[in-house]
């Protein structure tokens, strides 16, 4: 009897051990999708491994403000020319509201840095001593 040629299948399985809770919420999600469990599941790991984004991304953040809808777009320009659109309908009220909240972040951060600042310089002892 002749060896037959093994025959490798096109499909592989793919499986994910899920806690009972996340399970149920996944099949939650698929009804409201009205899809299955598998197209699902496929969807979220072909759109990993085909957009997948390099750790490592260098850019330059774009608002835009537009007049007639009084709202703003939100790109990033990539250090490789490619712009990537993040949002186009961000109410002005988010913006602003954003904006307090970065300006608040980085005073804080500035408080941090002067608290670690290299301008301070170890100071001698007999000095303190003198002092009292």
């Amino acid at each position: 009897m002749a060896n037959k040629p093994t025959r490798i299948p096109e499909n592989k399985v793919v499986m994910a051990k899920l806690s009972r809770e996340d399970y149920i919420k996944l099949q939650k999600h698929c009804n409201l999708k009205k899809e299955t469990v598998n197209s699902v599941v496929k969807k979220a790991i072909m759109t990993e491994v085909d957009e997948a984004i390099p750790h490592m991304l260098a850019g330059k953040n774009l608002l835009t403000y537009n007049r007639n809808k009084d709202n703003f777009s939100w790109r990033v320009l990539l250090d490789d020319g490619m712009e990537v659109n993040i949002e186009d309908d961000l109410p002005a009220e988010y913006i602003s509201q954003l904006l307090q909240e970065v300006k608040k972040a980085i005073d804080e951060r500035e408080t941090y840095i002067k608290k670690e600042s290299k301008d301070a310089v170890a100071i001698p002892s007999k000095i303190l001593r003198k002092k009292s």
